[in-house]
């Protein structure tokens, strides 16, 4: 399959461990390489920060999506995005959804209750048929997401997730995993079908 937009969810902060820069880094350098738009909710440091340098890096495209309060808060400079490149919407509910609807897939950088909300926020919206179902890929570099992996496979083996919300989610430990990890999970997707 040729993708042609993924959207990142992941840290902000600039106090995040610099351990997983390069990760998202490369994550970026990987979308800007192959032609792939980097959906993001903006950001100059942290992790959203790394992944916007990659994509620039190997001279790719994005679409930042942020809110108001936001934009200030995490962008230094807007005049870096080009026409057609930020969107500022009116709630992160608003700015979800966009992000969500407008990717082929999803990756889930490590991050913080925000990212939480947003690995939520997309699972309940799956479940309830609102948004498009498709591949949920969580960078798990140095195992940060273990413990999201157990909990989805105890959910599901408890029966509290059903066998399509354990189908969209899968795990990588590095960025060059990506790609077949989203057409694993498209596969089992098309099994459901």
């Amino acid at each position: 399959m040729k993708y042609k937009a993924m959207a990142l969810f992941g840290s902000a902060s600039k106090n995040i461990d610099p351990k997983y820069d390069e990760l998202v880094f490369k994550t970026g350098e990987l979308l800007g390489k192959n032609d792939i738009t980097l959906i993001y909710g903006i950001g100059d440091d942290g992790l959203m920060g790394q992944a916007y340098q990659g994509v620039r890096s190997k001279k790719g495209k994005v679409l930042g999506v942020t809110i108001p309060s936001l934009l200030k808060k995490q962008c230094a400079d807007p005049t870096i995005y080009g026409p057609g490149e930020l969107i500022v919407v009116d709630s992160l509910e608003e700015r979800k959804r966009l992000m969500i609807n407008s990717a082929d897939a999803i990756l889930i950088a490590p991050g913080g209750w925000g990212t939480l909300d947003e690995i939520g926020t997309i699972g309940v919206r799956f479940k309830l048929g609102e948004y498009q179902v498709k591949p949920i890929v969580f960078l798990n570099y140095l195992g940060f997401w273990d413990c999201m992996k157990s909990f989805i496979t105890r959910a599901y083996n408890e029966k509290t997730l059903p066998p399509l919300q354990e189908a969209f989610t899968a795990f990588v430990d590095k960025p060059e995993d990506v790609f077949d990890a989203i057409d694993r999970v498209y596969q089992r997707l098309h099994d459901f079908e």
